[in-house]
């Protein structure tokens, strides 16, 4: 799906009035002290921009049972942004933080990465996107991957991100039941995070996984490192 023109219009004027109302807190001083002390600069990242989806391989338990469920490793995803000349990712863990590029890529398998980007995006968005993530920093993780707003996932806090500032969907919205669950990986984890609990898994809960994303045909790959 691609930006629609008339959400555009719209969101100009809104924006415009909006954002000069705004103090950027970006990154948040609230959990400046989960950030790595090391970063890295522009001048040693050329392609990246503001609003580029960045992905890793997670080395979680929970990243093989995600293996398991969609068949891919790429299980992790987040937003990359400038700040004060040196390039951070905001993700959604736990919580929903800001943290450098440099400690985003230690946490994945050999420090391999791919970035995709949104062609079309200009500058109202990118801060769309922005205000968005400062408005969820601190929001707690998703351990049940329930569509709401109260819990956020990593795919689900770009897809919302997106959707917020262009109106574009990025990435398919599936079922739980469109994916594997028979994993023995996978029946540990509902086991542990939702029956151990007192919940019920529904099968018809909205997920949106970090592979369909990276899949999605609106996106253009920019960076590949790794296998």
């Amino acid at each position: 799906m691609k930006i629609s023109p008339i959400f555009i219009s719209a969101l100009n004027l809104t924006l415009a009035l909006f954002f000069g109302l705004i103090v950027s807190s970006f990154p948040s001083t609230a959990y400046a002290s989960t950030l790595s002390a090391s970063t890295v600069s522009a001048a040693k990242a050329p392609d990246y921009q503001d609003g580029d989806l960045i992905f890793h391989q997670s080395q979680t338990m929970q990243a093989k049972a995600i293996l398991e469920a969609t068949g891919s490793a790429w299980s992790h995803v987040g937003i990359l942004f400038q700040d004060g000349g040196k390039w951070y990712v905001a993700e959604a863990v736990q919580p929903v933080r800001v943290t450098t590029l440099s400690s985003f890529l230690k946490r994945g398998k050999g420090g391999h990465y791919r970035t995709y980007r949104l062609p079309g995006l200009q500058a109202v968005h990118k801060q769309a996107i922005r205000t968005f993530v400062e408005s969820k920093v601190g929001t707690d993780y998703d351990l049940y991957f329930e569509w709401s707003d109260d819990l956020l996932y990593c795919s689900e806090l770009v897809y919302k991100a997106f959707m917020y500032a262009t109106g574009t969907e990025l990435g398919t919205v599936q079922k739980f039941r469109d994916l594997k669950l028979d994993g023995p990986l996978v029946k540990e984890l509902i086991r542990r995070r939702i029956q151990d609990t007192g919940r019920q898994l529904n099968l018809d809960e909205p997920i949106v996984t970090p592979i369909s994303q990276m899949l999605d045909t609106d996106l253009k790959l920019v960076i590949r490192t790794g296998p």
